[in-house]
């Protein structure tokens, strides 16, 4: 029996997934596949790699607070319409490049087809809209004009294209097939991966939803939380059509994180531990579903 993993984005919230990959591990559950879209392509892309649960959760209290490098100058030219200044690319209030870095060096600027868990992460294209699916092994979506697969990437480019959420992260720029192709947030078109896990060969599939699930927060006062919070509802009507998947094979649960915020740096640890109580709470019912005699 093939599992497969996948892992949806929710900025700070994905560190549920962290806490429930623990709880899969407690089982001796461990992926045969893994995907994972925004944060959840960090999350998914660190564990293919190789690091533990355990691993995980260390290396984000040792580096959360030092990988936000603002992107000042991309701020004042988008303010102010100033082309002229000399910052490169498209701009967000995040440049990413101090995570990206910590990527590289955490992967040791391995490509994608390295990982020790085949995995998959979209991305979408800034200026046509196609999704772009990051593969370790090869998928060709024949007839799908918006859906393209990449084998030849490092996973820490793949990693970082994904999680550049709307105007929190600056779009991540690759070259691939002979043209450049700036990338943003892969939870656009696909935030929970399990159709594309499917393909690759997994017979069963856990799905960790962290978005909207009929509950809001009301306190929501800065337009970065505004703009999440409009992504998260828009995405979960969408998603639905996910649900039309579910069945004895794709098990989709979700945490209920709802009350944390995009960046809400100092809920880490909260959101580590309702991953791990969810997936806990879930186990037994997953375990007799698909007669796991773990």
């Amino acid at each position: 029996m093939k599992i497969g993993l996948a892992l949806s984005g929710g900025g700070i919230r994905g560190m549920a997934h962290i806490g429930a990959l623990k709880a899969l591990e407690e089982s001796a559950i461990i992926p045969d596949y893994i995907a994972g879209t925004s944060i959840g392509a960090i999350i998914a892309g660190l564990y293919a790699y190789g690091y533990s649960a355990q691993e995980l959760e260390e290396l984000v209290f040792t580096y959360i607070h030092n990988i936000i490098d603002i992107n000042y100058m991309g701020i004042i030219r988008s303010l102010f319409r100033l082309k002229d200044l000399k910052t490169r690319g498209l701009s967000g209030l995040i440049k990413g490049e101090r995570l990206e870095f910590l990527l590289k060096t955490l992967t040791n600027n391995c490509w994608i087809s390295d990982t020790k868990i085949p995995i998959v992460i979209p991305a979408v294209g800034v200026h046509n809209g196609i999704t772009y699916y990051f593969l370790s092994q090869k998928l060709y979506f024949i007839g799908q004009k918006y859906k393209k697969s990449i084998q030849n990437i490092k996973l820490y480019k793949a990693m970082r294209a994904s999680m550049a959420f709307p105007v929190v992260f600056s779009p991540k720029k690759i070259f691939w097939n002979h043209q450049e192709i700036w990338l943003m947030d892969g939870g656009i078109t696909d935030n929970l991966p399990i159709v594309t896990l499917k393909e690759l060969g997994a017979q069963k599939i856990i799905g960790i939803h962290l978005g909207y699930n009929g509950r809001i927060r009301p306190e929501v006062d800065s337009f970065i939380e505004i703009g999440e919070q409009a992504l998260s509802i828009m995405m979960y009507y969408r998603e639905k059509e996910h649900y039309k998947y579910k069945n004895k094979n794709i098990y989709v649960l979700n945490p209920e994180i709802w009350d944390v915020s995009l960046l809400q740096l100092n809920s880490v640890q909260e959101c580590i531990h309702r991953g791990y109580t969810s997936m806990k709470q879930h186990l037994p019912i997953i375990k007799q579903q698909w007669n796991l005699d773990i």
